[in-house]
């Protein structure tokens, strides 16, 4: 057999499958697309709740809850940072902002060593400006560093 025989048959294989999978893979394909539209629009309103001297170097903040309401937000805190985390992966390949997505879904999160991370990728020169031209789409000032 020669390789473009081979080619073929494999390329018959793989169209076979495809087609097999059709319903899911349009249905893989709607929920990117909306999850892209609700990107765009939800992103820059987002990050500009974020205070714009979030980024500026302070000491390490200790965790603290005082009252029942404020464990329950810091649940549904990193429960949000954790459903735009993982949208985020699936964003790097699908539509969407993956990148923006992962950011700001470990900058809701709460984990130990956070603080580290997040001075860290806000000081990549590209990640800066565009988180800075995303929070100039919400109206609010850039960030600080």
């Amino acid at each position: 057999m020669t390789g473009l025989y081979i080619f073929i048959i494999v390329l018959d294989d793989i169209m076979a499958l495809l087609s097999q999978f059709e319903g899911v893979l349009m249905m893989i394909g709607i929920v990117s697309g909306v999850i892209f539209i609700i990107s765009l629009l939800l992103m820059p309103y987002l990050l500009g709740l974020i205070p714009s001297t979030y980024f500026l170097k302070n000491p390490e903040k200790q965790l603290k809850i005082n009252k029942p309401f404020g464990l329950i937000k810091l649940i549904l805190k990193t429960l949000i940072g954790f459903i735009l985390l993982v949208a985020g992966i699936m964003m790097l390949v699908t539509p969407g902002q993956g990148l923006i997505s992962i950011l700001l879904g470990l900058f809701l999160m709460e984990f130990p060593g956070k603080r580290q991370l997040e001075l860290k990728l806000i000081n990549h020169h590209q990640t800066f400006k565009t988180l800075n031209w995303l929070r100039s789409k919400a109206n609010k000032p850039p960030f600080k560093r």
